[in-house]
């Protein structure tokens, strides 16, 4: 059985350990590298979605017409290169004719390693996971994507228990985990910012001031409309100033027996609600 569950996965940037992802332009360039179909047909076998924004439209219906930010490594190696970041230029060679030279093009090589640099500093990011086989392939997916326009990304994965440290701490540059939502979601402990510290859980230490008032007013207002809609605002939001690369919403999948009947749910919170109406499940057709 293949079921939708409120929940997804991303890349949390963490820009207070990281002077290069405070700059939103590597962190545009990332989500352009990141080819999210491949992740999800590769890792997942496509038993998920593509997700763009931190609310999920299957769950509240939303308006998932938000910013996308196609997969594209040209445009990210354009980004990277209008910001400073360049490939390794080869050493000094012999000099050429002069006319030679006066009729060639300067062109910036590529490194051994390929990787760009700005100044004397390399494009160094560090992406930390759980040892969860699903999230380590995924990881190490990204690793190579990114490669491809010049990041040197080392992976750190991490059990549980050590895991569950660092995010205490909030001690991670980059961090590829899950978010589970509610039927009925209410974004506030994971994205306002008076949860960015422990207990709380925004894990992007997001902190916008018209974004905490829509999840506030959110919280208050007694419309589902105008709820909806301070909704809408806020991914729209989050979704400019790329906090996190959102990547999938894999399916929750089990066993079901093709005897059995009367199961109907096709969202659920959690995976135990899938025995939500279990009083209504039936074998026999006939009395």
């Amino acid at each position: 059985k293949k079921l939708k569950i409120p929940r997804y996965f991303a890349v949390f940037f963490n820009q207070n350990q990281s002077k290069i992802l405070s700059d939103k332009n590597v962190r545009l360039a990332l989500a352009h590298a990141t080819n999210k179909e491949t992740l999800v047909s590769s890792v997942l076998e496509n038993n998920g979605v593509v997700i763009n924004t931190p609310i999920l439209g299957m769950v509240l219906g939303l308006d998932q017409e938000v910013k996308k930010y196609e997969y594209d490594q040209v445009l990210a190696k354009e980004i990277l290169q209008k910001n400073g970041w360049l490939a390794s230029p080869e050493p000094l060679a012999s000099p050429k004719p002069s006319a030679e030279r006066g009729s060639a093009k300067h062109e910036d090589k590529t490194g051994d390693d390929g990787i760009l640099m700005k100044g004397d500093e390399r494009l160094a990011l560090k992406l930390t996971t759980s040892t969860w086989p699903e999230l380590a392939e995924v990881a190490q997916q990204l690793k190579n994507q990114w490669k491809e326009i010049g990041v040197d990304l080392q992976i750190e994965v991490l059990p549980t228990s050590n895991l569950q440290q660092i995010i205490k701490e909030r001690n991670y540059q980059m961090l590829l985990f899950g978010e589970i939502l509610n039927l009925d979601p209410d974004p506030f402990s994971l994205w306002h910012s008076s949860q960015k510290r422990d207990p709380g859980l925004n894990l992007a230490l997001y902190d916008n001031k018209a974004a905490d008032k829509l999840l506030e007013e959110a919280r208050q207002t007694l419309s589902p409309n105008d709820r909806m809609s301070k909704y809408n605002e806020f991914q729209k939001l989050v979704v400019e100033e790329i906090p996190a690369l959102f990547l999938y919403s894999p399916y929750y999948l089990y066993a079901h027996s093709k005897e059995i009947m009367g199961f109907e749910n096709q969202i659920i919170s959690t995976p135990s609600d899938r025995l939500s109406n279990i009083e209504e499940w039936y074998v026999k057709k006939k009395r």
